[in-house]
C-alpha cells in the first residue's frame, strides 16, 4: 500500500470517531425571549430552532449548539448565546451590520496565484458592490455590482428567503451583463490562453435567472431554476485564426435557454469554514440552443459530497468526491471547463487547467486548530468589538481525471493533463475570522514534483 493510499484509508477510518454527547435535566420551553436584535424579525431567528414553545428538552446541550450553528449560518449575527433558566429561553444575538457599499478590487484570472505571476495592473477589475442585507429585517439581500476595468459589468441580484406563511418557499432574481475586451480563448499546454485585437471590445454576456427555493426541513433545499443566456463575440473570435470552435458551429452568438434542479442536503456546523456535518449537492441542467439546428440540447448532472468530522481533541479531518457528467462529449470551449475552475480545482495545480465534458475530483484533509480565540477587535465599534479568530496547520492529498474527447482523437494542442490521474498535495496554514472569512496559505506539491506556495481566500473544500 502506498503511502497516498494510507493517507486516505486512514482519514476514512478516523472519521467512524463518535463523541458521546452531555445530558442535562428535562424541562419544557414555556417561552422564548430574543434580545438584541433590533433588525431582524423575530420570525427569522425562530424559524431556524431546532425547538419551539411547548417542547420537552431532554438534551439541551445538543438544540443549543445546533440551533447557535444555524442561525450563525444565516450570516445576519456576528455572535449568538443561548441559556434557560426554568424554562424561560432567552436567546442574546449580536447582529452584523446590513449595509456595506464595498469597494472591488479584484483580478481577471482564475485565482489570485494566476494573476501574481504578472502583476499586471491591466487586469485587474475594479468597482462597487452595494450589498444590502437583511432588507425589511427579513434576511431579503438586495446586491447591485458595479465593475470597470479589466471587465465592464453590471447586475442586479435580488433573494426572497422565504414568501409564504410556513417559511418554506423563497425566490430569487439574478440579472447579469458585462463585457471584456479580451477573450479567454483556447486552453494550450494546460494553460488558458487569451486573445485581445486592438483594444476592441470582443465578447458581450446577458443573463436572466429565476430560482424558486423550498426548504421544509432544516437541512434540505430544493432548487428550481430556469433562465436566459446569450453571448456574442466579435467575428475575428472565431476565425480560424483564433477558435472556430469558441462557439457551436463557428457561429459569432449563442443563445441558451436552460432549466435546471438542484438539491441541497447541507449540516455543517459553520458554513463558511466547516469542522463537523455533512453537505451533498445533486444538480441536473438541461439546456436547449437557439442555433439553426432543431432540438439541439445538451444535458449536465454534478454530484458532489463532503463530510467534516472532528477527530480527537484539535484534529479534524474532511473528505471531499464530486463528478461531472456532460452529454455532449465534444462542446463549443466555452462549456469544456472541467478542474481548475472555482472550487473544482486539484491543489498544486493552480497555475492549470484540465478541461473536458466529464470529471471526478477527491480531496482529503487533516487539521490542527492551535488557536481559538476571541480577541478585541475594532473598540467603540459597535457589533464588531469583539472578533473570534482560529488558527490551523492542515495537511492535505487530492486526485482527479478529466475525460476530454477531443484529445482522444489526437488534437492535443499541448495538453497533457486531460485523460490520465492528476495527484497533488502539501502543508498549509488556514486563518479564519469571524466563522466564515478565510484565508490560506499552502505548499503545494503535483504529481511531476512541481511544487510552490499558492494563496487562496476561500475554504478548500
Amino acid at each position: 500500500m502506498t503511502l497516498k493510499s494510507i493517507f486516505v484509508f486512514f482519514l476514512f477510518f478516523l472519521s467512524s470517531y463518535s463523541y458521546s454527547q452531555s445530558f442535562d435535566s428535562t424541562f419544557k420551553i414555556e417561552s422564548i425571549e430574543i434580545i438584541g436584535n433590533k433588525k431582524t424579525k423575530d420570525g427569522i431567528i425562530l424559524r431556524e430552532l431546532t425547538f419551539k414553545v411547548g417542547d420537552t428538552i431532554v438534551n439541551w446541550n445538543y438544540h443549543a449548539e445546533q440551533s447557535r450553528k444555524q442561525l450563525i449560518n444565516l450570516f445576519l449575527f456576528n455572535e449568538i448565546q443561548l441559556s434557560h433558566n426554568n424554562g424561560q429561553v432567552t436567546i442574546h444575538v449580536t447582529e452584523r451590520w446590513y449595509l456595506w457599499p464595498i469597494p472591488i478590487l479584484d483580478y481577471a484570472d482564475r485565482n489570485f496565484n494566476q494573476w501574481w505571476l504578472t502583476k499586471d495592473p491591466k487586469r485587474l477589475i475594479y468597482g462597487v458592490d452595494l450589498s444590502w442585507y437583511n432588507l425589511r429585517g427579513r434576511n431579503e439581500t438586495m446586491v447591485l455590482n458595479l465593475v470597470m476595468g479589466y471587465t465592464k459589468s453590471a447586475g442586479l441580484t435580488y433573494r426572497i428567503p422565504f414568501f409564504n406563511k410556513k417559511k418554506t418557499w423563497g425566490v430569487q432574481l439574478k440579472l447579469i451583463a458585462n463585457a471584456n475586451r479580451e477573450v479567454w480563448y483556447a486552453t494550450k499546454s494546460d494553460k488558458v490562453v487569451f486573445f485581445n485585437d486592438n483594444d476592441q471590445q470582443l465578447i458581450r454576456r446577458e443573463m436572466g435567472e429565476l430560482v424558486l427555493t423550498h426548504r421544509k426541513k432544516f437541512f434540505s433545499y430544493h432548487n428550481f431554476y430556469g433562465g436566459f443566456r446569450r453571448i456574442r463575440v466579435n467575428d475575428t473570435v472565431v476565425s480560424n485564426e483564433v477558435n472556430r470552435g469558441y462557439l457551436l458551429y463557428g457561429l459569432n452568438q449563442q443563445k441558451e435557454l436552460y432549466a435546471g434542479y438542484q438539491f441541497v442536503y447541507d449540516k455543517r456546523d459553520f458554513k463558511g469554514f466547516p469542522l463537523s456535518g455533512h453537505l451533498l449537492k445533486v444538480n441536473g441542467e438541461m439546456a436547449n440552443f437557439l442555433v439553426p439546428v432543431e432540438d439541439l440540447q445538451t444535458l449536465m448532472f454534478k454530484v458532489a459530497y463532503s463530510r467534516y468530522f472532528p477527530v480527537k481533541g484539535r484534529f479534524f479531518g474532511s473528505l471531499h468526491g464530486t463528478a461531472r457528467w456532460y452529454s455532449n462529449n465534444f462542446p463549443q470551449y466555452t462549456n469544456v471547463q472541467a478542474l481548475g475552475y472555482g472550487k473544482d480545482y486539484i491543489r498544486g495545480y493552480e497555475l492549470f487547467v484540465i478541461d473536458g465534458s466529464r470529471f471526478a475530483l477527491g480531496k482529503a484533509e487533516l487539521k490542527y486548530r492551535f488557536l481559538s480565540k476571541k480577541f478585541k477587535f475594532l473598540d467603540h465599534t459597535k457589533n464588531y468589538e469583539i472578533a473570534p479568530l482560529s488558527l490551523f496547520l492542515s495537511g492535505y492529498f487530492d486526485a482527479g481525471y478529466v475525460v476530454n474527447f477531443d484529445q482522444q482523437n489526437g488534437n492535443l494542442n499541448g495538453n497533457r493533463l486531460p485523460n490520465s490521474l492528476q495527484n497533488g498535495g502539501g502543508v498549509g496554514f488556514n486563518m479564519v475570522l469571524f466563522y466564515d472569512y478565510c484565508m490560506r496559505l499552502e505548499y503545494s506539491f503535483d504529481r511531476y514534483l512541481n511544487n510552490r506556495m499558492y494563496v487562496s481566500f476561500v475554504a478548500s473544500m
